[in-house]
């Protein structure tokens, strides 16, 4: 495999800044050192027959190669439209990272931003009159990245797409994304005139692969609201030469500007026959030993897995929770045999915490630099409240122990994110971060594979789907803070719904579970519908 990171980041493809933590090895680490406990890794890049080349062709050496890797792995998905992940190191969704690499691979992205032509017009705050720049971040991977992003341009305000139906709401516009396991995005602003302003406007996701979604996008933006720059954003820049080619296209044909930035921009060659050669690696390596209702046990791959009934399992495993897939992990037990009886796992806390009325819970229906402000001026009463409830439950000091996993829930990244970082400031206790998906990966518990094990059970807000989290599992974390927002289903407030059962049950397998619980923020009035269509070309 060859790579390339072309300095700290990229725009349209030319290097930019000087590397950057996120690119380089350690300094205590001589580089042959970190390419040998990288090259396992190969296998599966070799496997798939993936090819990655420096955009523009010119020759990788032994530190781009090892800079793309330290961004991103590689995974298998359960999706019969794509067969590879590229699954981010500094994401914060599918594997845990600290909340400052999280933050930190955002603001990068948002320097980038900034240092398009006119970065004035990107951000300051300039004057009263300008327009201020709107920044969209798709769900539900992007929806943090979109967050951190956008505190880097201070005059900016935010809005996620979303696939959650919430009462009393009307999506503004939508449209289609047809590769993903969840196809369809909404655009649910709160003022339907923010995205009517004249503004620039960004786009960011944690990855672009051919952009046929962001071209999508733009085509329907344009239809609402015409504006004359657009820009997207993202961690890796993957589109081979053709997709790179459309954008120029899109640009000329509606007459405006389209700017693209990145953090790592390659060319990724994906061979014609990759569905048969990942149906083969998956049934030579199969997935290791699942307990649990509702399990992944291997197969093709192709399809979602299925739905986990309520109720005890019959294994005696907690009911709506699946832990499959490598689930074992050195000196601890398998998923389903921990639980309140024979050890601390299972043990179950609800945190009450101090949130004021009207502070938003995310950027579904928008998010300005007030709400920024107020959140961060909140966060230390919040980080508080979760230690003392943390510490009430050991019986003991919070602030000491083993590893913390702060688990956001699908869409609700951002908030949970902040409050990791709080809570890393506050605790000499390491403090990771990560987030549950919809996006079904097949787990593959062997060296080189990105997702090693997997927890799957009902979604907490519609129950007849699932929902995943990876490589969380007994023996991992001390600790396990889960940040859920009190409407989930739209049946009432949590704690006590049914719907986060399956949830809290899968991580009681693993580790003592705390439950924060915030408001769901509501729109004070409906949105109105206006245009929605889905987006033609759309991924």
């Amino acid at each position: 495999m060859t790579a390339v990171m072309p300095g700290e980041g990229t725009r349209n493809g030319a290097a930019e800044q000087p590397t950057d933590h996120l690119a380089d090895p350690p300094a205590q680490t001589p580089t042959a050192n970190l390419a040998a406990n990288l090259a396992d890794e190969d296998w599966l890049w070799e496997a798939l027959g993936l090819g990655v080349e420096i955009r523009g062709g010119e020759p990788a050496d032994e530190l781009d190669e090892l800079a793309l890797r330290r961004l991103v792995g590689l995974a298998l998905r359960r999706n019969p439209r794509r067969a590879h992940l590229l699954v981010s190191r500094v994401l914060g969704k599918h594997l845990p990272v600290p909340p400052a690499v999280a933050l930190d691979a955002g603001a990068r992205l948002a320097a980038l931003v900034r240092a398009l032509p006119e970065p004035g017009r990107w951000a300051g705050p300039g004057p009263a009159a300008a327009p201020v720049p709107i920044v969209i971040g798709y769900c539900e991977t992007a929806t943090a990245l979109g967050h951190a992003v956008a505190d880097g341009l201070p005059n900016s305000h935010y809005l996620h797409t979303t696939r959650r139906q919430v009462p009393g709401s009307t999506p503004l516009l939508e449209f289609v994304e047809s590769h993903s396991h969840a196809t369809h995005h909404w655009l649910m602003p709160q003022d339907p005139d923010v995205l009517a302003q004249p503004g620039r406007l960004l786009l960011v996701d944690d990855e672009l692969s051919t952009g046929r979604t962001a071209l999508g996008t733009i085509r329907i933006l344009h239809a609402f609201a015409p504006r004359t720059d657009y820009a997207v954003a993202a961690l890796v820049d993957a589109r081979p030469p053709a997709a790179r080619d459309a954008f120029e296209a899109l640009a000329a044909e509606l007459g405006v500007r389209i700017d693209v930035v990145s953090l790592v921009a390659a060319t990724v060659a994906v061979p014609v026959d990759i569905t048969e050669r990942a149906t083969r690696i998956r049934g030579s390596v199969g997935t290791g030993t699942g307990t649990g209702t509702g399990a992944d046990t291997g197969g093709t791959g192709t399809g979602a897995a299925p739905v986990p009934a309520p109720g005890p399992a019959a294994d005696g495993s907690a009911g709506g929770a699946a832990a499959v897939a490598g689930a074992d992990v050195p000196g601890g037990a398998a998923a389903g045999d921990a639980g309140p009886a024979d050890s601390a796992a299972g043990a179950v806390t609800r945190v009450t915490v101090p949130w004021p009325a009207g502070l938003p819970d995310g950027a579904r229906h928008g998010w300005s630099q007030h709400t920024r402000e107020r959140l961060t001026a909140e966060l230390p009463a919040v980080a508080g409240e979760v230690l003392a409830g943390i510490g009430a439950a050991r019986g003991g000091d919070p602030t000491a122990g083993g590893d913390i996993l702060v688990l956001g829930t699908e869409e609700l990244m951002y908030v949970p994110m902040r409050l990791a970082q709080c809570l890393a400031e506050r605790t000499e206790r390491r403090i990771l971060y990560q987030s549950t998906t919809r996006s079904p990966v097949h787990p593959l518990d062997v060296d080189g594979y990105a997702i090693r094990s997997a927890l799957i059970f009902p979604a907490p807000d519609d129950p007849s789907r699932v929902s995943h989290v990876y490589n969380v599992a007994p023996g991992r974390y001390e600790d396990i803070v889960v940040v859920v927002d009190a409407a989930l289903d739209g049946r009432g407030p949590v704690p006590g719904a049914p719907a986060v059962d399956g949830l809290v049950a899968a991580l009681g397998a693993c580790a003592p579970v705390t439950v924060v619980t915030i408001p769901s923020h509501v729109p004070p009035r409906p949105v109105p519908a206006a245009g929605g269509h889905p987006a033609e070309g759309a991924e």
